[in-house]
Parts: structure tokens; sequence; C-alpha cells
């Protein structure tokens, strides 16, 4: 028998809300190791922004700095 597997609708949610909080968790992530960087020193805040794609005073607020 060669059928088509069926998803449930709770399913195709379920793998929807995980793939959004990975990708959430993983620009978290990128934020505070540049927020990290520009704290020791090793980059500045333009840098940082730059590699986000957002104004130096964006930065600013997503890194609480």
């Amino acid at each position: 028998m060669g059928g088509k597997v069926l998803e449930l609708y709770s399913e195709k949610l379920l793998r929807r809300g995980e793939a959004r909080g990975k990708a959430q968790g993983e620009a978290r992530g990128k934020i505070e190791i540049l927020k990290s960087l520009v704290t020791k020193g090793i980059i500045s805040i333009s840098v940082a922004a730059k590699e986000l794609g957002v104004s130096d005073e964006a930065f600013k607020k997503m890194a609480a700095l």
C-alpha cells in the first residue's frame, strides 16, 4: 500500500512553533554574542549593528546598552 501519510494540523502547528522558536533563539544568541564583544571592547557598536543590519541606536536598544 503506497498511501500518502497525513499530517495532523496540531503536528503542523507544533512544527511551525518549534521552527519559529529556534529562529528567535538563534537571533537572541547572536545579539548576546555581539553585545559581549562590544562590552569587551573587541568590536564597536557600529560593527555589531552592521552585522545585524540595523542602526547603531537600534542595536543599543536590542542589546540594552
